[in-house]
């Protein structure tokens, strides 16, 4: 089939190939282009050759970027990319390239076959996470490469429980180690607006492991590393608020004023889990929590130096839908193990 697609509408279809062609979505093309922006363009024939070389389940975006190297075609799964000026946009792919070329943050690829190389598509989409999220606080990312993380990525669930990985995705903070299968980099990319993200959420975690070694601390207590004084005391003021926020839940006395927890029971159940949460959470419904909770996405705004609102314009709502529905459904929520940043000053 013959096809002139446009990206920005079809970013989030699925590709599979088929020995009748390349299957974008519920169609199949053998032969077309595909329209990245005003200036570039891309064949069909190209994808195909693309797709064989880096057979991952992955979106039309993502296989488009595998093949162009096209920076505009990554934003689906970086919305920041859609707001800067063309010097800007520069300064992300300086920035990008820089930290694949980089051995201080490792990310393997664990094939059926074993070790392989890891696909560039699947680099980008680890550190474009970075450069996004650190966008205006650069140094953050240098002190993160001073630690030396890795990412290992494994090909399907076998292979990530069979290399000790549990649950969805897992970071080990005395290995700074996160470990996912592959396939979940994607996984909130398949719809028009970037939703749940595994990822993010293990990022969360590898960030207070940073702030841990940084810190030369035993062990992780739920701050982001290189906290500035004003950044320590809103954090510390809006985790307070939340935590009572939720014991007046967990006690079955929920405030006159109806305010529910933003985050789900599981993020409170310590210190780690609440950063990570709340952190994937600041970058997936930014204006719900801005609304909701303004002193916790406050206190991450004044972090990251940079207010995700102004490039997702659309909140995935799945989370806060959910976690709403738990503390109105009369459920108990689950008892708390936090111990750092919940007292008041």
């Amino acid at each position: 089939m013959h096809a002139t697609l446009d990206l920005s509408t079809h970013a989030h279809l699925p590709v599979t190939l088929h020995d009748s062609g390349i299957s974008i979505g519920q169609t199949t093309y053998t032969h077309g282009t595909v329209r990245i922006n005003e200036s570039a363009a891309i064949a069909v024939s190209q994808l195909i050759n693309g797709w064989q070389m880096c057979a991952l389940r992955m979106p039309l975006a993502g296989l488009v970027f595998q093949v162009s190297k096209e920076l505009t075609s990554l934003g689906h799964f970086f919305p920041l990319i859609h707001t800067l000026n063309h010097a800007q946009r520069t300064e992300f792919r300086t920035r990008l390239n820089t930290l694949l070329q980089t051995p201080d943050i490792a990310i393997t690829y664990t094939a059926q076959t074993g070790l392989t190389a890891t696909p560039l598509i699947v680099r980008v989409m680890v550190l474009g996470q970075i450069v996004s999220c650190f966008w205006g606080r650069p140094e953050i990312v240098s002190a993160l490469q001073r630690t030396k993380p890795s990412v290992a990525l494994y090909a399907n669930r076998q292979l990530y429980e069979r290399a000790g990985g549990v649950g969805g995705g897992c970071y080990l903070p005395h290995e700074h180690h996160i470990m996912l299968e592959v396939n979940r980099l994607f996984e909130g990319f398949y719809t028009p607006t970037p939703n749940v993200s595994p990822f993010l959420h293990e990022f969360g975690h590898l960030l207070d492991g940073t702030h841990m070694r940084l810190n030369q601390l035993p062990h992780c207590v739920g701050r982001l590393p290189l906290m500035h004084d004003q950044d320590l005391r809103l954090w510390q003021k809006a985790k307070y608020r939340e935590v009572q926020c939720y014991t007046a839940w967990y006690h079955q006395r929920p405030p006159s004023d109806g305010q529910m927890p933003l985050g789900h029971p599981y993020v409170f159940q310590n210190d780690g889990e609440f950063l990570a949460g709340h952190w994937e959470m600041f970058w997936r419904n930014p204006h719900a929590m801005a609304q909701q909770t303004p002193h916790l996405f406050n206190a991450f705004m004044f972090y990251v130096n940079q207010d995700p609102r102004t490039s997702l314009t659309h909140d995935y709502m799945g989370y806060v839908e959910g976690n709403r529905a738990f503390y109105q459904s009369g459920q108990q929520p689950w008892p708390t193990e936090m111990r750092y940043d919940t007292a008041s000053d």
